[in-house]
């Protein structure tokens, strides 16, 4: 059945206009990279901090869930499974690892679906929300990549996170003690699941050519990636909530202008730095988790050091020709 309906999305992909295909692709876009944490952190550091945070550990969290059901239970792609299904070939180059779930899905609908749960009162931003989580959904039917269950499930999982998310923030909210605990149950489970990946067996079949079709390695690169996602950002959070403690009240459209370009500027030497020293690492699976570790937590954390002591010496700059003038 799932075949299908890949069948016949695939004849409208076919018979439709190449700007319309393209469209679909810049769809699909959105899901994958970095992009979706773009919005998170916009709103964590320019709009609302507690509403940032949800929406930073509602992807997090649901990233690494994927990661973890993909290597569960190791579906392969459409394409891999019938010769019938033929995705385009930008579609495939960023379609990597297992099918199920799909993760692009599963990352809009994280991102996007918890902003549209945080700003729920704003009837125009949680439409638009919804909107792409379902356009990105659908787009991945519609390249050919994922199958009608690997997008629902996705979307599920997301949907499951959220309700998860708001029920540990309301319990962590006031309580630097219950911060602790739920930081050291996720360390613990993160290093229990990493030890089942690498010990778990995969399954190994190969293409017409002879090629894996998928490997392992990557399979558990694909997981430890998300894991060092989320300790780097449950890290950087405990931390900046212990040491610099910002907040995002009242702030004018100058001062998150600049918060913003500062958050970018910390980005761009923070991955080259990650990635030069994950290249060092011997073992895929512990590279591909400093790398990120390294690049969450330093994009979480610094921007908040360097852009508060900016502020608070303005603060004090003005306060003092403010005294001078008086």
């Amino acid at each position: 059945m799932d075949i299908k309906y890949l069948q016949f999305l695939q004849k409208l992909r076919v018979s439709a206009p190449n700007w319309f295909n393209k469209l679909i692709q810049l769809i699909t876009d959105t899901a994958g990279g970095f992009f979706i944490v773009i919005i998170p952190m916009i709103i964590f550091f320019c709009i609302n901090k507690k509403k940032g945070e949800f929406v930073l550990l509602s992807l997090a969290v649901a990233s690494v869930l994927n990661a973890f059901i993909k290597n569960i239970f190791c579906v392969y792609r459409p394409w891999m499974r019938s010769e019938l299904i033929k995705p385009t070939a930008k579609a495939i180059k960023g379609a990597g690892g297992y099918s199920f779930p799909s993760g692009h899905t599963q990352g809009s609908a994280s991102a996007f679906g918890s902003t549209a749960f945080v700003f729920r009162n704003k009837k125009l931003i949680s439409i638009l929300c919804v909107c792409l989580v379902l356009l990105v959904a659908f787009s991945r039917n519609y390249l050919g990549v994922h199958t009608p269950q690997d997008v629902l499930v996705g979307m599920l999982e997301a949907a499951v996170v959220i309700f998860l998310t708001y029920i540990i923030q309301k319990k962590t909210d006031t309580s630097e003690k219950r911060n602790l605990i739920f930081y050291c149950i996720t360390v613990f489970t993160i290093v229990f699941a990493t030890a089942f990946m690498c010990l778990k067996k995969y399954p190994i079949d190969h293409d017409i050519a002879g090629n894996v079709l998928i490997d392992p390695s990557h399979a558990i690169s694909s997981f430890t990636s998300k894991a060092g996602l989320l300790i780097g950002t449950l890290t950087a959070w405990m931390l900046e909530e212990k040491f610099i403690a910002f907040n995002t009240d009242d702030l004018n459209m100058k001062t998150k202008i600049v918060r913003f370009v500062i958050a970018a500027i910390v980005f761009l030497p923070t991955a080259i730095f990650a990635a030069a020293v994950s290249s060092l690492l011997p073992i895929g699976w512990i590279s591909a988790f400093t790398q990120n570790m390294i690049l969450y937590f330093c994009v979480i954390f610094f921007p908040p050091l360097i852009f508060t002591r900016i502020e608070t010496r303005s603060r004090s700059l003005n306060q003092n020709v403010n005294t001078g003038n008086s």
